[in-house]
């Protein structure tokens, strides 16, 4: 009895496992009792309608900018500073006095310069009356010739030394003048290299002056890229700290030689920043415009895919998924590419990479329109 029970529950189990199969059939079928195929449903945000644009060319250049104009005010005598009388981000103009050593050891030159001079000064004149006497005595046969250009000998010698006590003198009172150090330029103070109360040798940095009312971008352009660059392209470009706001400049010069161990060549561009709004030392990204093309066929540059060495994009045509070859120049700044090849105004495209895609799976857009894509 408890064998015939058994017997009839495994039956019963077989059998609903057999109508869940034929159920799980029907929902996998169509209506003509055909398997239906797989279709990809996009969103309006998942394509990209290709349209002729207006397009820019231009060339990336990233670099720090500097001052064009900057100097570093350095102690022409060694000495103690006496004072300083300037600080970071103070203005300076041109000429004003911005430091002072102490004068005590240049003054003291001076003063012995000085009696050199007057000593070879009397020299001179005591020199010059005898060679006088000695010129009358010559006239009158009273002495030889040679007593003669002995006298006139140590007259040009007394001469010579007084022209060389007077060049000593210039020099001194030269060091006594630059014990005051000035701007050798309009601009403000970036740093202060020294303090009051400390001996400064020879050359020693006081302090950096430099000028914000015209900056230089210096960037590093590929060898291969140099030939589409020349004087007095536009650059435009963005900085650091100021957000989306854009600046523009001008190519100034290009060196003429690529920089040792990275084949590349330095570009220069000026800015004009009258206002004094970009510092010094902020980083910079931008672009240098070569050209613009009216009609241009841009497409995102994360719809184009490249796989095996080949580039593609997929579309949308007759409601079925199209892998198209393409051929594309760079990427702009927005992120876009130019495609010079495999497409045509009017095309539909994926705009992002969704996974893999397989070429004539029926797709459609999703919405209440529910129609095959375009």
């Amino acid at each position: 009895m408890k064998r015939a029970t058994k017997i009839s529950l495994v039956l019963a189990a077989l059998c609903a496992l057999a109508i869940a199969g034929i159920a799980g059939v029907k929902r996998n079928t169509a209506d003509d009792g055909r398997a239906s195929a797989p279709v990809v449903e996009f969103t309006p945000q998942d394509l990209y309608l290709v349209e002729p644009q207006p397009l820019d060319r231009t060339l990336p250049l990233t670099g720090t900018l500097t001052a064009f104009n900057e100097a570093t005010v350095k102690a022409k005598v060694a000495g103690e500073l006496q004072a300083l009388s300037v600080r970071e981000g103070e203005a300076v103009r041109r000429g004003q006095v911005v430091a002072r050593i102490d004068p005590t050891e240049a003054q003291a030159r001076v003063a012995a310069r000085r009696a050199d001079v007057e000593a070879a000064r009397a020299q001179l004149d005591w020199a010059r009356k005898n060679r006088d006497s000695q010129a009358a005595l010559l006239a009158k046969g009273f002495i030889a010739q040679t007593a003669y250009d002995n006298v006139k000998s140590n007259f040009d010698v007394a001469a010579a030394k007084l022209r060389s006590a007077q060049a000593e003198l210039v020099l001194a009172q030269k060091s006594l003048g630059d014990t005051v150090l000035e701007s050798p330029i309009d601009g403000l103070v970036s740093q202060r290299l020294a303090q009051p109360g400390e001996r400064i040798a020879l050359d020693g940095k006081v302090i950096t002056v430099v000028d914000l009312s015209r900056l230089q971008l210096e960037a590093a352009v590929p060898a291969a890229e140099i030939g589409r660059l020349k004087v007095g392209q536009t650059v435009a470009f963005r900085v650091d700290g100021y957000g989306d706001r854009s600046f523009a400049g001008r190519i100034d010069r290009i060196n003429p030689a690529t920089v040792a161990g990275s084949r590349s060549i330095n570009v220069y561009a000026v800015i004009d920043n009258p206002e004094g709004v970009l510092r010094a030392g902020l980083f910079a990204q931008g672009a240098v415009s070569l050209d613009r093309v009216e009609n241009a066929l841009l497409v995102p540059a994360t719809a184009v895919r490249e796989e095996t060495g080949q580039t593609h994009v997929y579309a949308l045509a007759e409601g079925v998924i199209r892998r198209k070859p393409v051929r594309v120049g760079p990427a702009d700044a927005e992120g876009r590419v130019p495609v010079l090849e495999g497409l045509e105004a009017g095309d539909r495209i994926v705009r992002f990479n969704l996974g893999a895609l397989r070429e004539g799976t029926a797709a459609r857009l999703a919405g209440p329109q529910d129609t095959a894509a375009r």
